[in-house]
C-alpha cells in the first residue's frame, strides 16, 4: 500500500524529506507508525516517540484531513493513497 506522508512543524526541519510517498505492508495506522518508527532518522525518531517507543501525546495525526482519533486512533484503517499528516501540538503562556 502507498500513503502520502507529511510532516508540518517542527517534524519538518527534522525530517529528511518531509512529504513523501511511503510504501508498506499494513492496512492501520498503527502499523504505517511502526513503520516509520524504524525508517526514520534518529532526529524526528526522538521527538515523534518517547522512551517507551511510544507516539508522544502531542503529536496530532490527520487521514484525510481527519483528526486519527475520530477514526480510531491507530486502529485507524489506511486505504492506498490516503494522505496521512503528523503534526505536533503547540503549547505556550
Amino acid at each position: 500500500m502507498k500513503v502520502r506522508v507529511k510532516y508540518m512543524a517542527v517534524l519538518r526541519g527534522l525530517s529528511e524529506v518531509p512529504e513523501k510517498v511511503i510504501d508498506f505492508n499494513g492496512s492501520t495506522l498503527g502499523e504505517l507508525v511502526e513503520f516509520l518508527r524504524g525508517a526514520e532518522p534518529g532526529p524526528i525518531r526522538s521527538r515523534m516517540f518517547d522512551e517507551g517507543n511510544r507516539m508522544r501525546p502531542d503529536i496530532v495525526v490527520f487521514i484525510n484531513d481527519s483528526d486519527s482519533t475520530l477514526t480510531g486512533g491507530l486502529a485507524s484503517p489506511l486505504k492506498d493513497g490516503d494522505e496521512v499528516v503528523f503534526l505536533p501540538s503547540v503549547h505556550g503562556g
